[in-house]
């Protein structure tokens, strides 16, 4: 099967024949009777040999136009395409019935299980993208905002790498997003790797409802914003998370 370009060229050659085979039918009259008013005092057969050489020449050099306009036409939108194609992109997604997305690991303090809530980071694009970036901006218990105006970096995992708050996210391996940790205490934690100056961000989730996260992930080059929702019960073994 041979490339896209191949076969646009075979299909633009063959568009410019049955475009020039179609104005010459259309042509051929009156261009042959205004060569030949032109041409009389030549002979007849000279001035049939030249009406059907101009008829031809005219009546391809209108496909070539016409052609050659439509290649330009595809040309450009193969370009615009090519270019969004090749612009950094980023995709979020979150699956409770996933592992990574929800992981549950034993406390550093050897007491009880915390589970781990994190957004699978994907690059939606051709190639890498550098320096990506999460942070955690509002969130809101129904439409009352809990936490408003920060700008929150959270990490990604592994939360200690260097890269945690800066990392290349290569196509087709996505990264984790980690924003949110619930203990079998039924205690709450947003793991941010800088925090808001006087909050306490336990004292947020204190009652039941649902708290809807606004995140943004960005690298120089793009953003997307994605809103995980928890739904909050005060029992960690009810609590789920959905994406809004």
């Amino acid at each position: 099967m041979g490339r896209a370009s191949d076969r646009l060229v075979m299909v633009l050659m063959g568009g410019a024949a049955a475009l020039a085979y179609l104005f010459h039918e259309i042509l051929q009259d009156s261009v042959g009777r205004w060569i030949a008013a032109k041409l009389a005092a030549f002979g007849g057969l000279f001035a049939q040999v030249t009406e059907r050489a101009v008829s031809l020449s005219l009546t391809t050099a209108l496909a070539a136009v016409v052609v050659a306009s439509l290649y330009r036409r595809i040309r450009n939108e193969f370009e615009d395409d090519l270019a969004e194609r090749l612009r950094p992109k980023l995709s979020c997604s979150f699956d409770m019935g996933d592992g990574d997305c929800r992981q549950t690991t034993a406390m550093r303090t050897g007491s009880g299980r915390m589970t781990s809530f994190r957004l699978k980071v994907a690059a939606d694009r051709i190639g890498s993208v550098e320096g990506c970036r999460g942070r955690l901006v509002s969130i809101r218990r129904g439409h009352e905002a809990v936490l408003d105006g920060e700008r929150l970096v959270l990490p990604i995992i592994p939360a200690n790498a260097l890269d945690a708050t800066a990392k290349r996210i290569d196509a087709r391996v996505p990264e984790l997003l980690e924003f949110l940790q619930i203990s079998d205490r039924n205690t709450i934690e947003v793991p941010t790797v800088t925090r808001a100056n006087a909050i306490s961000v336990k004292t947020l989730f204190l009652q039941p409802g649902d708290y809807t996260f606004l995140i943004i992930v960005s690298s120089p080059e793009s953003a997307t914003t994605v809103q995980p929702v928890l739904h909050w019960t005060g029992d960690y073994k009810t609590a789920t998370v959905t994406l809004g």
